[in-house]
């Protein structure tokens, strides 16, 4: 698969916001069980890194941020990550921004590393109990970021969602099967289960093959005329 700059269509009042996932066939993207990461094969994780290159900023609830923030800041600190950012002319780091209630030792632990990069960490408004939708949207806007990369988690993606400021979905299917057990695996979306009048509807943009993996890209349907 050749790796092509992506355009994407800035909404008027905001940045655009899209993220990625790898998939199992049977739709889990995370089993809480060590043996099982990564899901996807190399030419898919080359994919993800040049689409998160595109970013002005990386986007990561607390949980995630504690059980991946140290491979995300060890990859933007590689030679892959730093090329792609050279070819498509954007400063060599995004601004990495975790949402949380709770700033705690094990968040902080985990975002110490030998690069001296910082993470911002956005913290919700007084008398709110999480970092909001808008908050967030807010803080984008007042830092002039246009491009904005979602790297999850779940409950942050159907947060997005339901408010419909998720503007765009990278989706690798790994051609494997886990099953599941009560809490031990995680789909794309969780949290919430949409009523059917209120289903996300988005438009397949694209179908790529990497092997025996799939990439989909889907856009919100506003979106698609401008997507290329």
């Amino acid at each position: 698969m050749k790796l092509t700059p992506f355009t994407f269509q800035k909404p008027d009042d905001r940045p655009f916001m899209f993220t990625s996932f790898v998939s199992t066939i049977d739709g889990k993207i995370i089993v809480k069980e060590k043996g099982y990461w990564p899901i996807g094969s190399g030419a898919d994780r080359d994919y993800f890194t040049w689409l998160r290159a595109h970013a002005d900023a990386v986007v990561d609830a607390k949980n995630t941020a504690v059980r991946f923030a140290k491979y995300f800041i060890r990859r933007i600190h590689e030679d892959m990550y730093q090329g792609f950012r050279r070819d498509l002319g954007m400063p060599p780091l995004p601004e990495y921004i975790v949402l949380t209630s709770n700033p705690d030792e094990e968040l902080h632990k985990v975002l110490k590393n030998d690069h001296g990069f910082e993470t911002t960490i956005l913290t919700p408004e007084a008398g709110s109990k999480r970092v909001s939708i808008q908050h967030l949207i807010n803080y984008l806007v007042e830092k002039g970021h246009t491009n904005v990369f979602i790297d999850g988690g779940p409950n942050l993606i159907a947060q997005l969602l339901e408010v419909e400021v998720l503007d765009e979905i990278h989706l690798t299917i790994a051609p494997k099967i886990f099953g599941s057990l009560p809490d031990k695996t995680l789909t794309m979306v969780e949290g919430i289960l949409f009523p059917p009048e209120k289903v996300p509807q988005f438009k397949l943009l694209s179908v790529d093959k990497l092997d025996d993996e799939v990439v989909l890209r889907y856009s919100l349907p506003r979106l698609t005329d401008h997507a290329k």
